[in-house]
């Protein structure tokens, strides 16, 4: 029996279309191909004209990387052109993630020609001018409030009186503040190029953005809703994305590269490929700062952690008075590297210092014994080589352990309690019900404490920068407090070799890094971590 007229029509349709190289596109479809096409070739354009210096100078490093991303920008863009005639997704995926970062850095560039920023800087100087016009907003809120409470024949009064009081506060906060003037300089200098040259772009890549989003490309590029996830997901994580792209990814590429070269930070780099790591090969002063960073990783690490655990187990006790003594303990945390260490300096002092004056009164009265007459220890906490180190240690532990003991009340208090209930019923005592359920229970936040508290250690920075100045410099007596961090600072800040700074810091990535990934594959074979 032969199929019906109008199916052997569409049948052919069908297979026409199948066979045909050249399927009909919309018009949109072709745009975005075209736009595609030009980001591609005005990315090879500036790429020649930071290359030749023509209109966009740039020197030194920041030079080759522009150089890399405008390459790696018009390579993408050009192989987007051909999945869009495709219909292939990935085109879609590439002019999304494109025009995304465009939309992006042309509005930087346009609110940095309008001079945005230095208005906000502005602003914030102020700011104090509108605080009473703020008070009388607020005035007007609480009246706003109170009146719905209050007779209905006084609560429109109340409420225009309040509206009216908003909006004068408003106006004069506004003006005040200079923000109506800076509006108005806003706009004037929109407009003007190179600032409405930006602008345009900046807003011709959202409306790509919107378009290749659109129901109509899914329909168009057959987008399965796993791919669609993709791009919903990008959109959704887009700031923190260009965040840190811009803040951490991106000069974490560029060091790198920086790593690589002899840059002063100024001039021209010179590439020397592992120079600088070969270099570090046979440094004296960088082995004897990973010698000094292991040793201070061996004894802070531990002592920051094991104490507190116990701790945490005492503060888990419900007794009167414990939310005061979380307070206490979790104090130094809330104060700061900084306070903390100039508050140490001072106890320190080898003259003045509490530590040993202390010593002395405990040696004093312990020479009340008959028969003793000893003599107390006056140590040069900073200056000796032997116990600066160890000085660095007790701060370190003194800052951090009040916030382990946070992490580790916080793991705590997910025990479940029938666990305990249940160890009591079988005779367990509190070491056997420590050691047999808290200790297992918390082993997955043990690990994310001794994770951070050794990347913390290993970074060890400002303790040493703080004690030890201004009478000596970071690397204390002797090197005795040098770290790879201190000599990275040395090495970029005071000596300019922003190479071989870079190459430290590899170096102490790689370190911290390794050490990571141990703690994971330890845990991983030992059922903690679980994937």
């Amino acid at each position: 029996m032969g199929l019906p007229q109008s199916s052997k029509e569409e049948r052919l349709a069908v297979n026409a279309t199948i066979s045909s190289p050249v399927r009909a596109r919309p018009g949109w479809l072709m745009a975005l191909g075209l736009w595609q096409l030009l980001f591609g070739l005005g990315s090879g354009v500036a790429m020649g004209m930071v290359a030749s210096g023509t209109g966009i100078e740039v020197i030194g490093t920041p030079r080759l990387v522009l150089l890399g991303a405008l390459g790696l920008a018009a390579l993408l863009a050009l192989l987007s052109v051909f999945d869009i005639w495709r219909l292939a997704h990935r085109g879609r995926l590439i002019a999304f993630v494109l025009n995304l970062i465009l939309a992006a850095v042309a509005g930087f560039f346009t609110l940095q020609e309008v001079n945005v920023f230095n208005g906000l800087d502005a602003l914030g100087a102020n700011f104090g001018r509108g605080l009473p016009f703020l008070a009388v907003m607020a005035v007007g809120w609480l009246v706003s409030g109170w009146a719905t409470g209050v007779r209905p024949e006084w609560e429109r009064a109340l409420l225009l009186t309040s509206r009216g009081l908003m909006a004068v506060g408003a106006g004069a906060l506004l003006l005040s503040v200079g923000l109506l003037p800076g509006l108005w300089t806003f706009l004037t200098r929109i407009v003007q190029p190179p600032a409405v040259i930006f602008l345009a772009v900046a807003v011709l890549a959202v409306l790509v953005l919107r378009l290749v989003k659109s129901s109509q490309a899914t329909a168009a590029f057959g987008s399965t809703s796993k791919q669609l996830e993709v791009i919903d997901g990008i959109a959704f994580v887009s700031p923190n994305i260009l965040g840190f792209l811009a803040f951490l990814g991106g000069p974490l590429v560029i060091s790198l590269f920086v790593s690589l070269t002899d840059w002063d930070g100024l001039g021209e780099a010179s590439f020397i490929g592992l120079g600088n790591y070969i270099e570090l090969l046979t440094d004296p002063f960088f082995h004897r700062s990973l010698l000094n960073i292991l040793f201070f990783g061996v004894v802070a690490i531990p002592l920051s952690v094991i104490p507190a655990l116990a701790l945490a187990s005492a503060l888990n006790m419900k007794l009167p008075g414990m939310r005061v003594f979380r307070a206490l303990y979790f104090l130094p945390a809330v104060a700061g590297v900084v306070g903390v260490a100039l508050i140490w300096k001072q106890l320190y002092n080898a003259t003045i210092g509490y530590i040993n004056y202390a010593l002395l009164q405990l040696t004093e009265f312990v020479n009340l014994i008959p028969g003793l007459e000893l003599t107390a220890p006056q140590p040069q906490w900073l200056s000796n080589p032997s116990t600066a180190m160890l000085s660095m240690v007790i701060v370190f532990v003194f800052s951090t352990i009040g916030f382990n003991t946070v992490l580790f009340l916080a793991g705590l208090q997910g025990v479940p309690p029938t666990l305990y209930e249940a160890a009591e019923l079988d005779g367990a005592g509190v070491w056997g019900k420590f050691r047999n359920i808290t200790i297992p229970v918390l082993a997955p936040t043990t690990v994310f404490v001794s994770i951070t508290t050794t990347i913390l250690a290993l970074q060890l920075f400002s303790e040493p920068f703080i004690l030890n100045a201004p009478q000596l410099s970071p690397n204390g007596p002797d090197n005795a407090t040098l770290t790879p961090v201190i000599y990275l600072y040395q090495n970029a800040f005071e000596r300019f070799n922003q190479g071989y700074a870079s190459a430290i810091g590899w170096v102490l990535f790689l370190v911290i890094f390794a050490i990571t990934i141990v703690y994971f594959r330890t845990q991983r074979e030992d059922g903690v971590l679980t994937s």
